[in-house]
């Protein structure tokens, strides 16, 4: 898979904070799902909301709620809401490619022992299916609403399906 984009990153945060204002905590929440598509690291996203507001595409307040310390909160702003359209915009009509670096180890796993190949796969395997069971928080009709969300779950389903027939093959080849 390729690398998200600066921009990408943008469209994601202003995307959320679209939703609806919110402190750096739950946003970071929010980033950690196991649905989302774009990994950003807390302090990579705090500094990407500062250059955000730097901008003028997103603004904050502190607020206290309860005996909590006070926090930032972040909202959109009129000129971010522009931008948010501008990115969704451009980023629905793109259409990069995807990077898949496992399409050259699968490609060379016959120069490693069929043995230790398999045994690798079938860790793969335990990690996507861990991956599929994960992602079984989202129910159908969420995914209804998010089709992003939608794309994750069924190319995690997909890739668990071919490496279990590949793992299948490899073990059918092993025994003639």
């Amino acid at each position: 898979m390729t690398m998200s984009s600066l921009k990408d990153k943008k469209l994601l945060l202003l995307g959320i904070l679209q939703n609806q204002s919110t402190h750096g905590y739950k946003l970071n929440e929010f980033l950690k799902m196991p649905g989302n598509v774009i990994k950003i690291g807390k302090a990579n996203a705090y500094k990407l909301l500062g250059k955000l507001q730097e901008d003028g595409f997103v603004s904050s307040h502190e607020e206290r709620n309860h005996n909590y310390p006070l926090r930032l909160v972040y909202s959109i702003t009129p000129k971010g809401e522009k931008e948010l359209h501008r990115l969704l915009r451009e980023r629905l009509a793109e259409n990069y490619p995807s990077e898949y670096p496992d399409g050259v180890s699968l490609n060379l796993i016959g120069l490693i022992e069929p043995e230790e190949s398999l045994s690798l796969l079938e860790e793969r395997q335990a990690r996507l299916a861990d991956r599929c069971e994960s992602l079984k928080i989202f129910s159908d009709d969420i995914r209804a609403l998010h089709p992003g969300l939608d794309f994750i779950v069924r190319q995690t389903s997909l890739e668990y399906e071919f490496i279990s027939e590949l793992i299948l093959k490899l073990k059918q080849e092993k025994r003639t």
